[in-house]
């Protein structure tokens, strides 16, 4: 009898080890973080470089990103439909890592109204990732962004 609890321990436990050694640490659902953004105050003209690195279990991130741009000056300004960005993925091999890289256009993309209320504009960024089958990575926020005007 103490024979048989020993093989079924053994047993047991050659599973979880197998289990656990096989285990993938990629999901079906991308993941995104910021690697790195040019600068934290975007002069009058200037752009900004966001590069963002995605993991994908599939490697099938060549959908869509969206940024929303959360305003944080002390003016309240009313929300604007530049306010919400979305950008093609290029299509790229699949792979399970890799870098994207968005440049954000001072007029196109950064300033948020038409009329800055006498201040500079200070930015949230949010990231969102959709993959080619649906699946939307969490949401990830930049620190603090100042838009000069």
């Amino acid at each position: 009898m103490k024979q048989m609890k020993t093989k079924i321990l053994v047993s047991v436990v050659l599973m979880v080890v197998i289990w656990a050694c096989s285990k993938n640490t990629y999901n079906t659902k991308p993941t995104i973080k910021i690697k790195s953004i040019s600068t934290n105050v975007v002069q009058n003209g200037n752009d900004l470089t966001v590069q963002l690195q995605v993991t994908d279990k599939e490697g099938d991130v060549t959908d869509s990103m969206s940024i929303t741009k959360v305003r944080v000056n002390q003016k309240v300004a009313p929300i604007t439909v530049r306010d919400i960005l979305y950008f093609k993925v290029p299509d790229a091999p699949n792979s399970i890592d890799g870098i994207v890289q968005l440049d954000l256009k001072y007029q196109d993309h950064l300033i948020s109204a038409q009329n800055p209320l006498g201040e500079n504009d200070t930015l949230l960024l949010r990231f969102a990732l959709r993959d080619k089958a649906g699946n939307v990575s969490d949401t990830i926020t930049s620190d603090s962004i100042v838009v000069i005007r």
